[in-house]
């Protein structure tokens, strides 16, 4: 399940930091707890990310250098995905009783929200992403292991990205999906680097087609396709290619 949540910004010529996502993520553990505390817990202290959310979206903005995004348009658009609908529920009425979102120093009011029709997922689909997909894997860097993001551009990449999308998907369902198989043939790609509690990820801006499991693609649309959703990662839009 998918809901939009339209903000209208509290004040005028209100600047966005360019690294918002831990932001939105503290504020989103804390509508969930307005409404259920135990389930906000399980939710922030699991290994397992059970959701995934968009980049903020604004139609009309100005990129202001060192600072961040200056926002021109009436609202901006949050997209809040996951495959739990009581966690959907929570996040709706979270949001009905305190609407107020702070990122930074902007501040931002809840007006609206509003489940999405879901799309029909199918076997061959065409996606875009609305936050990038991050997928890393340990290298031995001299004596160290060090932890490495992938781009699409690494062999490696797909690899690990089947991997996690299978150990999630079981940690979430409990078994796994009967079709395990499937590809993704990515058309274009933009790298992006987003700082989450001071700590650097680097993701893949991308659009991709895929191709396989109906199983794996329907988990990929309603909790993120790779790792570290929960932070706004793994987002996706279906384009119509009709």
């Amino acid at each position: 399940m998918r809901i939009e949540i339209k903000f209208r910004p509290a004040g005028e010529g209100t600047v966005l930091p360019f690294n918002y996502n831990y932001d939105v993520y503290t504020q989103i553990i804390q509508k969930i707890s307005l409404v259920s505390p135990e389930l906000a817990y399980d939710v922030d202290s699991s290994h397992v990310d059970q959701f995934t959310f968009s980049r903020i979206m604004v139609r009309k903005r100005e990129l202001i250098p060192e600072k961040g995004i200056r926002i021109l348009s009436d609202d901006v658009s949050l997209y809040f995905s996951s495959s739990n609908t009581e966690l959907i529920k929570a996040v709706v009425e979270g949001f009905v009783e305190d609407p107020v979102l702070r990122v930074g120093e902007a501040t931002l009011m809840a007006e609206n929200v509003k489940v999405l029709r879901e799309p029909r997922i199918k076997e061959r689909m065409l996606f875009s992403t609305l936050s990038p997909v991050m997928v890393r894997t340990v290298k031995l860097d001299g004596e160290q292991m060090k932890i490495w993001d992938l781009y699409p551009s690494d062999e490696l990449f797909f690899e690990k990205l089947r991997k996690v999308m299978l150990t999630r998907y079981l940690a979430i369902f409990g078994d796994m999906p009967s079709d395990r198989d499937f590809s993704l043939e990515v058309i274009k790609f933009k790298p992006v680097r987003i700082v989450v509690k001071d700590m650097y990820y680097r993701g893949s801006l991308m659009i991709f087609r895929y191709e396989g499991s109906v199983e794996i693609a329907k988990f990929g649309y309603e909790n993120g396709f790779g790792e570290k959703t929960r932070y706004g990662f793994g987002m996706v839009k279906v384009i119509d290619e009709r």
